[in-house]
């Protein structure tokens, strides 16, 4: 690999790994910030609470994340999971329900545990099957994604609205959406499988 691309890999690594582990905490603060404003303060106070809260949590990433950064392909597991689930909670609602983003949370487990497994020099056995394990929960977790979308449509409102559009119409029932969120979570999952399979592959080639 020549100089460029393993200078990219490196430098993407590590924006990607503070993102990741430093999101949380900042977004934590950010809405106790808010939380802290409503009980305590008045409303017009709240804008100025939330960037305070925001600013805590940045430094306190900048203060204790240095070391985990640096220790970040021997996390646990199941600390590795609490975060996609919180990204994926996230990104679902930040969309509105609309599980796009969420692919992106599926490449970046792809990314990391790539990374992952060249740093602890898996062999290619233990690499292709921990690969393939990642790629699988990323998908069974596209899939409970689009069930919240599908639970949110048929408690908030969507039975009955109507579907307009040049080539087809319809009326939302609730046999229709169970239908559209077991294709379209289905579809999803494949296609969140492939992605994250495929960001591991890419890395892989760009770091060897």
């Amino acid at each position: 690999m020549n100089y460029r691309s393993d200078e990219f890999v490196r430098k993407a690594e590590t924006v990607i790994l503070w993102m990741l582990f430093g999101t949380p905490l900042a977004v934590i603060c950010f809405v106790a910030g808010g939380f802290i404003s409503v009980v305590l303060f008045d409303e017009k106070h709240i804008l100025a609470m939330v960037l305070a809260g925001l600013a805590v949590g940045i430094i306190l990433d900048a203060v204790f994340l240095g070391r985990p950064v640096k220790n970040a392909y021997r996390i646990n597991n199941k600390i590795l999971i609490a975060l996609y689930i919180f990204y994926s909670i996230g990104a679902l609602g930040f969309c509105m329900g609309v599980p796009i983003l969420n692919f992106g949370v599926g490449i970046v487990a792809g990314f990391y545990t790539a990374r992952e497994m060249q740093c602890t020099k898996a062999g290619r056995i233990q690499r292709d099957r921990n690969i393939k394990r990642t790629a699988i929960f990323s998908a069974v977790i596209m899939m409970a994604m689009c069930c919240l979308t599908g639970i949110w449509a048929l408690v908030g409102g969507m039975i009955g609205s109507e579907f307009e559009s040049p080539l087809l119409s319809f009326t939302f029932t609730a046999p229709i959406i169970i239908a559209m969120v077991i294709v379209g979570g289905v579809l999803l999952s494949l296609l969140q499988y492939y992605l994250t399979t495929t960001a591991a592959k890419i890395t892989f080639k760009l770091s060897t």
